[in-house]
């Protein structure tokens, strides 16, 4: 059956080629109200600017009168078609709702027309209450949201890494041959499995007094084999407090240019990053660390002072880790802290910000950038919109390694969820390329007090 799909701005906007995201059997409309609030609306992001650019340069390219008529033939297959009539259509109880926008009420209207012509209609939009309004039994419209831009659930989103019971034998084979052939660990082809993902197999070791050790080997996926790494580094003396943070560590050592890490507030992410990130600095591997996170550059803009200042509020939580790490973890001499400093060492950590070994830097100014031999933690992916993973990964230049870190749980962004955010795009579109590590740290694996545990789980 051929469906029809009318797009609100969110789908359209979603990418330059929204249009052709549908099967080559379906009609794909775009109501003229659709198109005026699309030209109309404001303070939209730079790459958002960009693909409403490119989307009427498309739509350009065809006959104006072919488009609002039979519509005209995409490459995909598909048909698309500008809809502006419909106007005297009724939309019962919700034609004098204020609620509803001129522009809802027109979508909804151009919805309904085409429904009585004889159309299959599938209204596209991420808005919830419009989808309730539009699937009302008064108007009767299926809706959905833009199948492109959701991912899975939060349960089932790519971890990293797998779990799997094995026998102690083909532990000690492992740990023999430093690794082993992925047939060769029974029951593994009925998992789902990655280039790079991490694995880890256990062995349960029963005790005379009926306790559990278990016994583990971690070992990553390349190609058709599981190689061994190791977990027993100690940047700037951070011991590893369970797999999840061991399998953190080592992905950040490791040469892929990129890693993603996801993880409930708590689990170690920010920490073990700084800490690999400085132990690397201190050996030369990288020339600086760069930071960031998504402010809100509007407002940020307007505040006195330097870019540093400005942005410290949001940078607050690399400060805390940071001030950890010289602190409440290594307690030599300055001299015997940082062996490769030029001047005094200051206890809270401004004097890597002093010396350009730190630095901070705005995502809304990264466009345009290279960079080179750094590596570049970007916190709070989650609240990035997935348009600008591409403007941040793309700046990534020779010798540079990116760690973008990030809770899905903690959506600040109200355009965002924990199923549609820069996050979990990254994660879902990198997973199985050869240049990204993932790793995700579980809920039991935060490291926060009893009292902020509670408060996670019952608040």
């Amino acid at each position: 059956m051929t469906k029809t799909f009318v797009l609100r701005p969110h789908a359209l906007l979603s990418s330059s080629t929204s249009t052709l995201k549908f099967g080559s059997d379906n009609i794909i409309v775009i109501p003229m109200p659709v198109l005026n609030e699309v030209y109309q609306m404001k303070h939209l992001s730079i790459e958002k600017e960009k693909i409403r650019r490119e989307i009427f340069e498309y739509l350009r390219k065809f006959n104006f009168d072919e488009l609002t008529s039979s519509g005209v033939k995409q490459n995909n297959g598909s048909i698309l078609k500008i809809v502006k009539n419909f106007r005297d259509e009724s939309i019962s109880i919700w034609e004098q709702d204020s609620f509803l926008s001129d522009f809802e009420k027109r979508t909804l209207k151009v919805c309904i027309g085409m429904k009585k012509a004889g159309a299959h209609v599938i209204l596209v939009t991420n808005n919830p209450i419009l989808q309730m309004i539009a699937e009302d039994t008064a108007i009767g419209i299926k809706a959905e949201n833009f199948k492109d831009e959701t991912f899975p659930r939060l349960e089932d989103q790519y971890t990293g890494r797998i779990c799997i019971n094995v026998t102690k034998d083909i532990i000690d084979s492992f740990y023999k041959n430093n690794g082993c052939f992925i047939q060769d660990i029974p029951g593994f082809e009925n998992y789902d499995y990655y280039e790079n993902q991490y694995v880890i197999l256990c062995y349960n070791n029963y005790n005379i007094d009926g306790t559990i050790s278990p016994i583990k080997a971690y070992g990553k996926i390349v190609k058709n084999q599981i190689v061994r790494i190791s977990v027993t580094r100690k940047p700037y003396e951070i011991s590893a407090l369970n797999d999840g943070q061991r399998l953190l560590i080592a992905s950040l050592y490791d040469d892929a240019p990129l890693t993603v890490v996801k993880g409930n507030a708590g689990t170690g992410k920010t920490l073990c990053s700084l800490a690999v990130a400085l132990d690397e600095l201190q050996k030369g591997k990288y020339d600086r660390i760069l930071v960031t996170r998504k402010a809100d550059f509007s407002k940020i803009g307007f505040l006195p002072g330097e870019l540093e200042n400005k942005m410290s509020p949001y940078l607050a939580g690399i400060k805390d880790n940071l001030n950890i790490l010289i602190n409440g973890v290594k307690k030599q001499t300055t001299s015997e802290k940082r062996n490769f400093a030029r001047k005094p060492n200051y206890e809270d950590g401004q004097f890597y910000f002093d010396q350009g070994s730190i630095q901070i830097q705005a995502i809304e100014l990264l466009r345009g950038r290279s960079i080179v031999n750094t590596l570049f933690i970007i916190d709070e992916t989650q609240n990035i919109e997935p348009e600008l993973i591409k403007t941040i990964i793309t700046r990534a230049g020779k010798g540079s390694k990116f760690v973008f870190l990030g809770d899905p749980t903690q959506i600040d962004n109200p355009l965002l969820t924990e199923r549609y955010n820069g996050l979990v795009y990254l994660s879902e579109k990198m997973k199985g390329a050869i240049y990204c590590t993932q790793i995700s740290l579980m809920d039991d694996e935060s490291v926060r007090s009893d009292l902020a545990k509670y408060a996670a789980k019952h608040f």
